[in-house]
């Protein structure tokens, strides 16, 4: 009968409690969707870290984080190689060479980390080789001699990119629907080189108008960027003895990922072009690289530990400390917005029920007088207001996982702040999604939330003194 009551209770006045359960639902909907949000970029940052930049696993020789010098190679490396192809938990592993180097031409100069691989165990390892940019050439595909993958951000410090406006630019302009002002304005530089992305920005902002650059300033960019495949780059580096050694590279592939400190460090060669130049012996790698069929990275890393206490060996929540904070806090940070939105709500919660008591004190009352106890009395108020919470918060969480639903197919792209996410290795384009267990844990918030809340109101009316309140008018 009480629940009965309370439910009834809730849409006897229906204005106000549509209020309460239209701001509920709201406050659930954002919460939802934030914590949607959240999870689509952590869970891309934690992809993004384990398939393209650090892996599971990896080994290297303890003295070469003090010391990038070529002599602090892996040690035992043999034994680790019979190791890792007998272990049933090791999906795919790699070995890699690595030396700090200057890359130059004859327009820039940077230092980079390069990388000797295997293409084909690298392949199995990172996902490097799906980011070659469009127009941006191949993963070691090409037949030529001395290829080397670069990243987008090393091609434009090496000035291996210029912006050209060209015949198939204009007509791509065209079928977008650029105006003929427009590809007017952009026939007056047709065929002319700009060497560098600011250059072509300067230019462009000088023959178009603001509205233009606004609507097809993308496009355009994107349309007139050449990248410079075959150029020859020539890296400087000492050698296992210590030697200045040169040897020049022509670029193949250029790639780019969401972490441009990632971008800016790396670039890829076979081993075996260098190896010899470099002194490196059969076994002389500066890591290992190791990807697991269980996700027990721990488990593992200890075991190689127990083995191989001459090695360095790091999980990837230990490379990259930053996606294995969030990995291991995420469910915390969840919860921690739905309490605040909770929190927030539930004083509207408490002044409504509040006023549903303040208007029912005679009623109240009367039922006081004719035998109903105060735990009953308690628990019609609280009722009510887990009624009231739970309606708003349920449409909440099905409007909030529809649009994650929605958004975690098509994605949400900030390309207006792409530059900053990247910097600090998150992906400019997120797919939000949430876990069905993320639901029964707000639905137990709220049940809560509604208890804290009815306390006050239901205080009110238990203070009540029914001969009094039937005096009420």
């Amino acid at each position: 009968m009480i629940w009965n009551i309370s439910w009834k209770n809730v849409w006897r006045n229906r204005s106000r409690s549509m209020v309460v359960i239209c701001a509920v639902t709201l406050g659930t909907i954002s919460g939802v969707f934030v914590a949607g949000l959240m999870k689509g970029w952590v869970d891309q940052r934690i992809h993004n870290a384990i398939h393209t930049e650090v892996s599971h696993i990896k080994i290297r020789n303890p003295e070469y984080l003090n010391n990038e010098e070529l002599k602090h190679t892996v040690p035992n490396y043999n034994k680790l190689e019979t190791y890792l192809n007998s272990s049933e938990d090791v999906k795919a592993w790699t070995k890699r060479s690595k030396i700090v180097a200057m890359a130059s031409t004859s327009r820039g100069n940077t230092a980079l980390t390069i990388k000797g691989i295997n293409p084909e165990e690298e392949m199995a390892i990172s996902d490097v080789y799906t980011k070659i940019v469009e127009n941006g050439g191949d993963y070691f595909e090409s037949n030529f001699k001395n290829p080397i993958v670069i990243s987008e951000k090393t091609a434009d410090q090496l000035r291996l990119i210029n912006y050209i406006i060209s015949q198939e630019l204009l007509d791509s302009l065209s079928q977008l629907g650029a105006d003929e002002k427009l590809i007017n304005s952009l026939a007056q530089v047709k065929d002319q080189r700009f060497i560098t992305e600011k250059k072509f920005k300067a230019e462009l902002e000088s023959i178009l108008k603001p509205y233009q650059i606004k609507e097809f300033g993308a496009n355009i960019m994107k349309l007139a960027k050449n990248y410079k495949i075959r150029s020859k780059v020539r890296f400087t580096f000492t050698d296992m003895d210590g030697e200045m050694v040169q040897k020049s590279f022509r670029v193949c592939g250029i790639y780019k990922t969401t972490n441009t400190m990632f971008d800016q460090m790396n670039a890829f060669i076979i081993h075996d072009d260098i190896a010899s130049l470099a002194g490196f012996q059969h076994s002389d790698y500066h890591e290992i690289s190791i990807i697991l069929k269980d996700e027990n990275v721990k488990l593992f890393r200890d075991k190689l530990k127990s083995n191989f206490s001459e090695a360095n060996i790091m999980s990837w929540k230990e490379l990259a400390p930053d996606a294995g904070m969030m990995a291991d806090f995420m469910s915390m940070y969840y919860y921690m917005i739905m309490g605040v939105i909770f929190f927030a709500l539930a004083f509207g919660i408490i002044n409504t029920m509040l006023m549903a008591v303040l208007e029912r004190i005679k009623e109240l009352g009367m039922l006081m007088a004719v035998g109903m106890n105060k735990k009953r009395v308690f628990n019609m108020i609280m009722l009510e207001t887990i009624f009231l919470t739970i309606v708003g918060s349920v449409s909440g969480m099905v409007l909030g996982g529809a649009l994650i639903g929605i958004f975690g197919k098509v994605g949400m792209n900030f390309a207006s702040v792409q530059e900053g996410f990247e910097a600090f290795g998150w992906s400019a384009k997120v797919y939000p999604n949430i876990e069905i267990s993320f639901f029964f844990g707000v639905t137990l918030m709220v049940i809560i939330v509604a208890i804290l809340s009815s306390i006050i109101p239901a205080r009110k009316a238990l203070k009540l003194n029914p001969i009094e309140a039937l005096r009420t008018e």
